[in-house]
């Protein structure tokens, strides 16, 4: 091999190196998000590095640190910590899309002023269904003394999938841990390109699904029951805090998209099972119409897609709040 190619050999991969490292320098603080470990404690799928740093701009613009369990909450948690309210959710509630202090868990301790304590551990892919399954084991571990509130993103599941969260047969969610794919990870750039091309750009799945045919009402009214059956053996009141999107209509007036009937029967289901179905439609359509303002979508991605905005988390969090202060005037 001439002596002039081997050189140009050497430059191009420099060259390369050099374009890969300042690739990874902008991702550091363009996305660059801890990596998923196995919890122990088996209250979730799994959780993100402890005490970890994170930056995220392909939604919105999200940074703080997860906590020393690997949770996004301002403060760390030690075993005996007096929880109030356990908040369980999916990405939404997880918050990296926004700033730390925008999250639904943080509002709500701000709207507090501390009187109460929030505690979250939302975590992405975590939908309703299996906060559902890992609710007992969720409530034994943190012991929350007055409510647990699930974030509800949508409202129609298969009758198929209801069961498999009765039953605790939903399908595994890995954590990515050792090896070259946990490495690989730990690299920002690396990390951003899996997301974007392999796994999604970590978009929220299906706010607006149709609910799939078969005996949903009987499959749903099962899991409510044991959710309700649950709540009652750990003392604590069960709240399902639907959040739907929101969406201009053909017409251009703001519009919820679910199946007609699918709210009245989650909110009879719910009373029957001694389980509170905090209603948003109203308040994010409000929001909607009179401020202008959609709960979902951020200026980095379409109007009213995707995660919850920090408008939206904030509509969350006030409803919230508002239900818990009239449970404690009622008791």
């Amino acid at each position: 091999m001439k002596k002039e190619t081997v050189k140009w050999i050497i430059k191009a991969l420099l060259a390369g190196l050099a374009a890969f490292a300042v690739l990874c320098a902008a991702c550091a603080f363009y996305f660059n998000v801890p990596v998923r470990v196995s919890n122990p404690d088996g209250t979730t799928e799994y959780r993100y590095e402890p005490n970890r740093r994170y930056f995220r701009g392909t939604e919105g613009f999200g940074t703080g640190r997860t906590n020393n369990e690997g949770f996004n909450n301002l403060r760390d948690y030690k075993h005996g910590d007096t929880i109030n309210i356990l908040l369980m959710g999916s990405s939404h509630m997880e918050g990296f899309c926004v700033p730390q202090a925008d999250s639904a868990a943080a509002v709500l301790n701000r709207l507090f002023g501390g009187e109460k304590y929030v505690y979250n551990i939302g975590m992405a892919a975590h939908t309703f269904l299996y906060c559902a399954e890992h609710l007992d084991r969720a409530l034994a571990v943190y012991a929350p003394t007055d409510a647990v509130v699930i974030e509800l993103a949508k409202l129609g599941y298969g009758p198929a999938e209801l069961d498999a969260a009765v039953d605790g047969t939903l399908p595994e969610i890995r954590a990515h841990e050792g090896g070259v794919v946990t490495a690989a990870q730990k690299i920002p750039y690396l990390r951003l390109f899996y997301t974007k091309y392999f796994q999604g750009d970590g978009q929220a799945a299906g706010d607006a699904a149709q609910t799939p045919a078969g005996d949903f009402e009987a499959s749903l009214s099962r899991l409510l029951q044991k959710l309700g059956e649950t709540g009652r053996a750990h003392g604590v009141d069960v709240i399902l805090a639907y959040t739907p999107t929101v969406l201009p209509d053909e017409d251009g007036h703001i519009a919820v998209q679910e199946q007609p009937d699918e709210r009245a029967l989650y909110q009879r289901l719910c009373a029957e099972n001694g389980i509170v179905f905090l209603d948003l439609t109203e308040r994010n359509l409000a929001a909607a119409e009179e401020l202008g303002g959609l709960p979902f979508g951020f200026a980095n991605t379409s109007p009213g897609t995707g995660h919850i905005n920090s408008l939206g988390l904030r509509l969350f969090a006030e409803g919230v709040y508002e239900q818990l202060s009239a449970g404690r005037a009622e008791k």
